[in-house]
């Protein structure tokens, strides 16, 4: 190796740890944010749901039912839908700058319109980095069948 390729290496080696710091840093942000959404949807915590979601959010159920930020925290308060339990696995998450995709498998059980209702399910989070802060933008899910 010669002079200017080592000295190359030594010049971006540092970045790569920095990078790989903040992709680190990133990921246990976005890992929060996760427990956080799970807790105000449990707790019915409508100041911590409004600060969790994107003023555009989609929330897409498995149904195909489509909820706005305002329609899904309406209805988690009025209990119309009403989470008892939500137990996660398999989660992954993949940065992109200031984009973050979380893949993750969902224990389900809620009471939705009156109806109790216990699911698995395969669910595709996207949230974006919009003023130093994680916002919820996207949310789907998808049924998976019972596991006997």
């Amino acid at each position: 190796m010669n002079r200017q390729t080592l000295f190359i290496v030594f010049l971006l080696l540092p970045l790569a740890f920095t990078v790989k710091a903040q992709n680190a840093a990133g990921k246990n942000d976005v890992m929060m944010k996760m427990q956080s959404l799970r807790n105000a949807l449990l707790a019915k915590d409508s100041v911590t749901l409004s600060s969790l979601l994107a003023d555009d959010v989609t929330y897409i159920h498995s149904s195909g039912f489509v909820q706005t930020k305002s329609q899904l925290i309406k209805d988690v308060m009025s209990g119309f839908q009403d989470y008892k339990s939500i137990e996660p696995s398999d989660m992954n998450i993949r940065m992109y700058d200031n984009a973050s995709v979380v893949t993750v498998k969902l224990k389900t059980s809620v009471i939705f319109g009156g109806k109790p209702t216990d699911l698995n399910l395969l669910v595709t989070l996207t949230w974006i980095k919009m003023s130093g802060d994680w916002k919820l933008v996207a949310r789907e899910s998808v049924k998976l069948p019972d596991l006997q």
